[in-house]
């Protein structure tokens, strides 16, 4: 299945890289890589994980603290963030409820 990677998810991305590689040279990169293991993982089974909010779902990073938020519209898988897992809890539900 293809997929399409939504502005605000793109910038959520580019965020995380950017801290992760300054944290360490090539933290980044494996952060990155880890994303597109769980788009592979997402795409090949997209309904295996939780719906955290109408159609969305969230699939949890292996390594780091973020997981992914996306939707099936039938067509495709549409990634509407990358979520840091220790924000606040309750930004975390406005966030998904804003999607």
């Amino acid at each position: 299945m293809k997929y399409r990677i939504v502005s605000l998810a793109a910038e959520d991305l580019a965020g995380a890289v950017n801290y992760y590689e300054a944290q360490r040279a090539g933290l980044g990169s494996d952060f990155l890589d880890e994303f597109e293991a769980s788009l592979d993982r997402i795409c090949q089974c997209p309904d295996a994980w939780r719906e955290v909010s109408h159609n969305h779902r969230r699939h949890l990073f292996r390594r780091f603290p973020y997981a992914v938020l996306y939707y099936n519209d039938g067509n495709e898988i549409i990634v509407s963030g990358v979520m840091n897992l220790r924000m606040d809890p309750e930004k975390q539900r406005q966030r998904i409820e804003r999607m």
